[in-house]
């Protein structure tokens, strides 16, 4: 597959971590649906539609059941259990009520080419589509809010995002791929000690706000005022600028379950460091109007459950569905 395509927008532009999260989102939901589509027909060409039996619990394999034509069509009416004796798995149908003979369960390799785990994985990532993209969305809008309080002073925890990003945009060059992986660890190092140090900065300009600090200096509160709450401002674009892009290099690499982490803990900083001062930081802000719509307001409804995502892609037992097997016709 081609690579996430952020080529049209310059690296240094505000909108390029967005991009490059949203396009490797795309990219893996396009592989996933061709994936899926080419397993799905192997399988229908293989096996007969209703052969949902039991689910897989080993790797690289499928119990099915050694039935007879005549017990498949059973099976369309009937209900199949399955029992344990002497250490052997038996099927067993119930007809009119009662369960009959056993039915012995083989193990059967899956045909080559047909792998279990990148088949559950292809319609893991179908059945996660929608919520991918809404998150894919929500990020976007949030992007855009922020755009404007990217300029001003740069100081060594937003140098950290630009060496970041420079040492990700390096490592798309190199085509050793040890160097290629060094360069991209080091850029998620120096994107994850930015967004730690712009927090605890951003945390630390709020106390100042709500302990009203500025009082101490007397003709010069709203100056104080203003220097602090721009420092916010700017604390969270970073904040913003730099998860949107660890998201978007984890996605780059396929490193799926790390991306959904990231993005849960951008929640957590919603949750615990907006959220909760947004009544307080919309009074200060002379950029906003106190709504329901307002700059504050908005930015603390940005919720992004990837809770279910997280799990998913981290949920190391793959579910696959079995079949039961039909004899071969006697001519």
């Amino acid at each position: 597959m081609a690579e996430p395509v952020v080529q049209e927008i310059s690296p240094y532009d505000v909108s390029y971590p967005v991009v490059l999260l949203s396009n490797g989102i795309k990219k893996e939901l396009e592989q996933a649906q061709i994936v899926a589509q080419n397993i799905y027909r192997a399988v229908v060409k293989e096996m007969p539609a209703l052969t949902q039996v039991q689910q897989a619990m080993d790797k690289g394999c499928r119990y099915v059941v050694d039935a007879s034509e005549s017990t498949l069509k059973a099976i369309e009416s009937g209900a199949l259990k399955l029992t344990q004796e002497n250490g052997k798995t038996y099927a067993q149908l119930r007809v009119n009520g009662k369960y009959g003979s056993k039915l012995p369960i083989k193990k059967e390799v899956f045909r080559k080419g047909i792998d279990p785990t990148q088949m559950a994985n292809a319609l893991q990532m179908q059945a996660l589509q929608d919520q991918i993209q809404d998150v894919a969305n929500q990020l976007v809008l949030i992007d855009g809010s922020v755009r404007e309080v990217l300029q001003g002073q740069q100081n060594d925890r937003i140098g950290l995002y630009y060496s970041g990003l420079s040492l990700f945009l390096e490592s798309r060059s190199v085509s050793d791929a040890g160097l290629r992986n060094a360069l991209q660890a080091q850029a998620l190092r120096a994107l994850a000690e930015s967004t730690f140090q712009l927090k605890l900065t951003m945390q630390s300009d709020i106390r100042y706000i709500e302990q009203k600090e500025y009082d101490k200096a007397k003709g010069k509160r709203k100056e104080l005022i203003m220097e602090h709450m721009n420092n916010i401002n700017q604390s969270f674009a970073f904040i913003h600028q730099a998860t949107m892009l660890r998201a978007g290099i984890y996605c780059d690499i396929g490193e799926h379950g790390s991306m959904a982490r990231v993005l849960e803990e951008y929640s957590y900083f919603i949750d615990n460091d907006v959220a909760k001062n947004a009544l307080l930081l919309s009074q200060y802000d002379m950029n906003d109007d106190g709504t329901e719509t307002g700059l504050w307001a908005s930015r603390s409804q940005l919720k992004l459950d990837t809770a279910e995502l997280s799990r998913a892609l981290n949920n190391p037992q793959k579910t696959l569905y079995l079949g039961v097997a039909k004899e071969e016709s006697e001519e």
